[in-house]
């Protein structure tokens, strides 16, 4: 499967990237408050371009494992975050997602759709057996969400990932087919 259906909730479509998303994708990639947990970032204009263009062309790969999706909000249009869909191992139909969005649409409920999104996609679409994602410690928005959204915590990594200079700790969250109760 190269392309994927758009998926929606409420009042989100998660959907294959295109060029015309850049400068929405620049005003959050380029936000210091958005990737201060990520290992990149913020970027500037010729960086992110470099990056959508990247994107992109996994869509077209034969084996494709990688899914970096825009989050468009239906009313506006606007693309307000990325959500990942990275196929880890196909054999064991396991995947990892992940997810940011502009600040601005932060403590709104989007990161709930985004997610549930993903895991309808995983579980719906894909038929895929386990979803994980993997979140700074400290990043209490992420944690609360995927706790809340019925994700378990399976696992707590000392100092396993360098985030700009400095060495992280990051918890493991996982969830079933069988737990998912759907959007």
């Amino acid at each position: 499967m190269a392309r994927i259906k758009p998926v929606e909730t409420n009042r989100l479509v998660l959907r294959e990237l295109n060029e015309e998303d850049f400068e929405d994708i620049y005003q959050f990639k380029s936000d210091q408050k958005v990737v201060k947990y990520l290992t990149w970032g913020p970027t500037n204009r010729e960086q992110t371009l470099h990056s959508l263009r990247k994107q992109i062309a996994f869509q077209t790969e034969e084996n494709r494992q990688i899914y970096v999706l825009a989050v468009v909000q239906k009313e506006t249009k606007k693309v307000i975050g990325n959500a990942l869909f990275i196929i880890r191992d196909q054999d064991c139909q396991t995947v990892e997602i992940g997810y940011f969005i502009n600040s601005s649409y932060w403590k709104q409920g989007y990161g709930k759709e985004i997610v549930n999104g993903l895991l309808y996609l995983g579980f719906n679409t894909m038929d895929i057996h386990r979803i994980y994602a993997v979140c700074d410690v400290e990043n209490a928005g992420s944690v609360n969400l995927l706790r809340r959204i019925g994700f378990r915590q399976e696992g707590h990594f000392i100092k396993n990932l360098k985030v700009k200079g400095q060495w992280r700790d990051h918890y493991l969250f996982a969830i079933l087919k069988e737990e998912f109760k759907g959007m």
